[in-house]
């Protein structure tokens, strides 16, 4: 493993059935990187994020962290991950409780990401009240209520507003130059262009070269 990463891939393969969907992959990821993760519907980026968050395991090859996973490893996917019929505040409530952050320190991070992503005078509203936008910013802070290291997106931004997309930008860029690591998948090639320090494209999921 890189010593100067904080996430190493190594030869990491997923199948579905007899189908393989994804790999051999290996990559390397730094403190203060954003990768862009690009290529057509089907080419293994999703299942990639989903990999490194834990939602799924790799059937082969190897994933090594420079820091403690659990806790510090924030994913939104795609689909959004929010109780509609919680209020905002209850939902990072139960997003901090399963990351294991509790008591004080889990109202203090709660309050801060309520504010983070503009949602103060909203959080105690239910979510299915929310625009999509508010949803988007929801989802967004719902990954960060731990002290993460490294955040996986999955199209973070799909259906939200302008003032929601450029909120939300802004706030990656600020993780990333505080030293967190972010993969990005996203097929608006501007927001690409504007957030990644370089790209990578998947192709029948193996990596482009």
């Amino acid at each position: 493993m890189d010593d100067r990463a904080l996430i190493t891939i190594e030869n990491i393969e997923k199948h579905y059935g007899p189908e393989q969907v994804l790999g051999p992959i290996s990559l390397s990821v730094g403190a203060g990187e954003i990768v862009g993760v690009v290529g057509a519907n089907g080419a293994g980026k999703s299942t990639l994020l989903r990999i490194l968050a834990g939602a799924e395991r790799a059937d082969a090859g190897s994933i090594s962290f420079n820091f403690a996973a659990r806790g510090e490893t924030g994913y939104v996917p795609q689909e959004l991950a929010l109780y509609e019929n919680l209020t905002g505040r209850q939902n990072l409530k139960y997003w901090a409780a399963a990351a294991g952050v509790f008591s004080k320190r889990r109202r203090i991070r709660v309050n801060y990401l309520l504010k983070l992503v503009n949602l103060e005078d909203k959080a105690d509203k239910p979510v299915s009240s929310y625009s999509g936008g508010m949803k988007r910013r929801l989802n967004l802070a719902c990954a960060l209520v731990g002290s993460v290291k490294l955040l996986l997106l999955d199209e973070p931004t799909v259906g939200a507003d302008a003032a929601s997309v450029e909120l939300m930008l802004s706030t990656v860029k600020e993780l990333a130059e505080k030293g967190c690591a972010v993969l990005i998948v996203s097929h608006h090639s501007d927001e690409i262009k504007r957030l990644c320090t370089r790209t990578i494209e998947l192709r029948k999921g193996r990596i482009e070269k």
